[in-house]
């Protein structure tokens, strides 16, 4: 009797892995098709009527493709698992493995072996690739919104516009279907006189295209001014309609460069040092408290004549001590923010290993079912996942539960709910035919 030679290790690893290539192609692409559709859809304004080079378009469409690898990889990882060693399982190709005396952990190890080396790769993708592809994607978008400050307008109702030189502009809601602005207040600001507020039920912002401005025509307003040589006259006025000359347009794109980087636009080290930073700000704060309530109470206690200004000392005090409170939990509340990107890093790309653990022995486990089945318990498992991930970076970023643990159990929880599945597959071979046996010679 003797054991599996290594050769045939080998030629067991190639054939357990090549399996893998096909559906992992499969499941990367069509999540991939899936994201970049509904990016499109977002976009869409972008491409059609304002003007903006296709060139241009199709860098942004690029430049977020960075993060849709970083989801679309685990997400694959589980789909070719499930898929290869289903397809295995029912051929009876898992059996003949098995009576040859190669256990279920042989067959395994390769696509865990190399589940983890996609996992280190994605780590140094989300480090180095996804931070820079993320930085230039913003600075691209804000670009394309100052050339085009239609599409500023658009994106922002709400919230005072402040893109157009002497006008601040408030937009209360926006017809996607018809691009119809209503409830919209308007500030023109002159030289050397009060504002003019102009208010109109609705409105509809066009392009000049002979002097590259932008024009916005208003319907059922009024406007109100105070008059320059009587401020004691104000002025109020209706319209039916009325145009207003918001500036220019811009025909060309302007590139822009910036310094500033949100948590997402960051790699780990940058990350880890904010971190820092924020701890050393938080911990000075805290010192700075103690001292000042120190020297509060020595002034109270040992310096003579303050009886009659003990209120006001207790008062200054308090009000020092909630502001550096107050600061004091906005530098940790930051410095959070940051470890919960700084784990998300890491998490997404230790979920590859997860699916390899997890969706082996599912795989096996619905060897008779069709791919449907495999692909619907794909989907199930990682909408899971997703949903503890995001759910998890919100109450972290709200300071409920600790980074760590918000960003790692999204993976914990998987796991825990896939090994129940698993453990009935288990239960199909005697313990010692999870290892290697013997085969007869």
């Amino acid at each position: 009797k003797h054991a599996v030679p290594w050769r045939w290790g080998m030629v067991l690893s190639r054939y357990v892995l090549k399996e893998h290539v096909v559906p992992f192609v499969f499941g990367f692409s069509v999540i991939m098709f899936l994201l970049v559709v509904d990016l499109i859809l977002q976009k869409m304004d972008l491409m059609l009527g304002k003007g903006i080079a296709p060139g241009v378009v199709l860098e942004l469409f690029l430049l977020n493709t960075a993060w849709m690898i970083a989801l679309a990889v685990p997400m694959a990882v589980l789909v070719a698992t499930l898929m290869a060693f289903g397809r295995l399982s029912a051929d009876g190709e898992i059996s003949a493995m098995q009576a040859l005396g190669v256990g279920v952990y042989r067959v395994i190890l390769p696509v865990f072996l190399t589940g983890t080396t996609l996992a280190m790769g994605l780590v140094v993708f989300n480090d180095r690739v996804l931070p820079e592809f993320n930085y230039r994607a913003r600075l691209l978008m804000g670009d394309i919104q100052r050339k085009r400050p239609t599409v500023a307008l658009e994106d922002r109702s709400g919230i005072f516009i402040q893109d157009f030189a002497n006008y601040r502009i408030l937009i209360g809601d926006i017809d996607r279907r018809t691009s119809i602005l209503k409830d919209i207040l308007i500030y023109k600001y002159e030289a050397g006189g009060y504002p003019v507020s102009i208010a109109a039920e609705t409105g509809r912002v066009q392009i000049d295209s002979e002097s590259d401005e932008a024009l916005v025509t208003l319907e059922n307003g009024e406007w109100h001014r105070v008059d320059r040589a009587d401020p004691d006259v104000y002025i109020r006025a209706r319209f039916r309609k009325k145009s207003l000359r918001l500036g220019d347009a811009g025909r060309q794109l302007i590139r822009t460069m910036s310094h500033y980087r949100t948590d997402r636009e960051m790699g780990l080290g940058a990350m880890l040092e904010r971190v820092d930073a924020y701890q050393r700000d938080a911990s000075a704060l805290q010192a700075e408290a103690a001292d000042s309530a120190g020297a509060a109470l020595r002034r109270l206690l040992f310096e003579p004549g303050t009886e009659r200004t003990a209120f006001g000392i207790v008062a200054d005090l308090a009000t020092k001590l909630r502001t550096d409170t107050a600061i004091r939990r906005h530098k940790l509340r930051q410095a959070d923010r940051y470890r919960v990107e700084i784990h998300k890093k890491l998490s997404i790309p230790v979920a590859c290993i997860v699916f390899v653990v997890i969706g082996a022995p599912l795989g096996i486990r619905v060897r008779g079912s069709s791919p449907a089945v495999g692909a619907g318990i794909s989907i199930g498992f990682f909408l899971l996942w997703w949903l503890c991930l995001i759910s998890g970076e919100t109450l972290a970023d709200r300071g409920y539960v600790s980074p760590w643990v918000a960003m790692w159990s999204p993976n914990f929880i998987v796991l825990a709910c896939g090994s129940w599945l698993v453990f009935g597959t288990v239960l199909g071979w005697r313990f010692d035919q999870w290892g290697e046996r013997p085969c007869a010679s």
